[in-house]
């Protein structure tokens, strides 16, 4: 700590403070992010996690590590500075004057690299937000604040808690269901959003319906003078069952809106990036038309040799050279078979005949029951709205984390605040589509 002289504090929060300190001698400034070690030996661990996280993450849109070390109960992480300030506070500064596409592009290509180079190590950051995305001095984006980010034990894996900001909560998260990268990939395409409109995607006066927006998947639309992939981008980054999102690797690579940031990558991450392909190249069409005109130039040959071999035999003969085996005209004997031996389940739908009897009703009930197909609730939890309901508005903007299994589920700014009791909720009967969990590869993404 003696080699570093606090020169100003630059932010506050639940995890401490962030101060701007300057070397001694050579006059380089740093932020040094400053956490009070909890007592418990786990929750130690939990915040050493951050250093630790960030040490592995060596990227140029990533804001690089210095050290770390500790002193007097508090954990210092030393980190680079960005001049630039956060994200958040650029739009604001533009005061209703949009950002143009060239900057959105260039910006959001440089998020996905940072996004995709924690991905691929199996880090989710489960807090990713305009507020937590900086800019250098030369405008080049440094993704940051790593102090709720996890790893995965494989690929496949999927984090349980809940860890986020609500405006940038996704909706398996608000659902009470696991989630893995693809909730990244829905706080990512808040803050596209943001640059797009310099607005929120969705805002609301009361927790429960800004939760309801949420989970519906419910936005203005983009403004009309943005490109048709950017809205596409967009409708598919805010699909509220997590595996029709595209991942990060899918949107460099095979999206729509590939082509278009593929002009704003740096030179040195174009090598990292595969080229999208074209649907269709003139030069193939040509090779296939070339193909296809002497295939059929063969054919024909062949079948006027054919025929001249046939005109050569005998009648008997000739009728049985080359015929082909045609559909027998008319339903299938086997169908009829089956239709006619089968009982009618239902008749509901067609009117209900003279000699129908209540047998086949019943039969019609029980066969509609079993055939039923469990529905995905698409409505928040009760017990979350019960606690967030409440709240005031302003304080969705906060990062909080939410235990499950806890007495005091909410932990953070408001934990201190909150006095409901979650035992009025009664059970609740919960209904899981264990398919829309299931994690798909990037060659399955729409």
């Amino acid at each position: 700590m003696e080699q570093y002289s606090v020169v100003r504090v630059i932010g506050t929060g639940s995890f401490g403070r962030a101060l701007l300190v300057q070397t001694e001698g050579r006059g380089e400034k740093w932020v040094m992010k400053e956490i009070r070690l909890p007592k418990a030996e786990s929750g130690m661990r939990t915040t050493r996690r951050e250093a630790v996280l960030l040490a592995k993450m060596k990227h140029s849109n990533i804001v690089a590590f210095r050290e770390s070390f500790e002193d007097d109960g508090h954990l210092f992480i030393v980190m680079e500075f960005c001049s630039g300030g956060d994200l958040l506070q650029r739009i604001r500064q533009q005061k209703g004057s949009l950002f143009s596409e060239d900057v959105i592009l260039r910006w959001f290509s440089q998020m996905c690299l940072g996004t995709k180079h924690i991905h691929d190590k199996r880090v989710l950051h489960r807090d990713l937000k305009s507020k937590n995305i900086f800019l250098t001095e030369h405008g080049t984006i440094k993704l940051g604040d790593f102090g709720s980010a996890c790893t995965l034990n494989s690929a496949r894996a999927y984090a349980q808690t809940y860890v986020g900001t609500p405006y940038y909560v996704s909706p398996e998260i608000w659902d009470n269901q696991p989630y893995n990268n693809k909730s990244d990939v829905w706080s990512l395409g808040c803050v596209l959003y943001e640059l797009c409109t310099l607005h929120h995607p969705f805002q609301s006066r009361s927790w429960k319906n800004l939760i309801l927006k949420v989970c519906r998947g419910s936005y203005a639309p983009l403004p009309r003078h943005l490109p048709y992939e950017l809205h596409y981008l967009i409708k598919h980054m805010f699909k509220t069952n997590p595996r029709d999102r595209p991942s990060i690797h899918t949107i460099l690579n095979s999206h729509r809106v590939s082509r278009l940031l593929l002009k704003h990558l740096p030179e040195e991450s174009k090598e990292m990036v595969e080229e999208p392909r074209n649907h269709w190249r003139k030069e193939e069409g040509e090779n296939v038309a070339m193909f296809l005109g002497q295939k059929s130039l063969l054919t024909t040959s062949t079948n006027k040799g054919r025929s001249s071999n046939v005109s050569s035999l005998p009648e008997s003969q000739s009728g049985d050279v080359g015929s082909r085996k045609k559909w027998a005209k008319g339903p299938s004997n086997t169908v009829l078979e089956v239709l006619a031996n089968a009982d009618i389940i239902s008749s509901v739908g067609l009117g209900s005949s003279e000699g129908s009897d209540c047998r086949s009703e019943e039969v019609c009930t029980e066969t509609q029951k079993k055939r039923e197909r469990k529905k995905w609730d698409k409505d928040p939890s009760v017990r979350l709205l019960s606690l967030l309901g409440k709240l005031p508005l302003s304080t969705a903007f906060q990062t909080y984390t939410i235990h499950r299994h806890s007495a005091d589920p909410l932990q953070g700014p408001l934990a201190a605040e909150q006095n409901d009791d979650d035992s009025t909720d009664g059970p609740e009967d919960i209904l899981t589509d264990h398919s829309r969990l299931e994690p798909r590869s990037d060659d399955e993404d729409t």
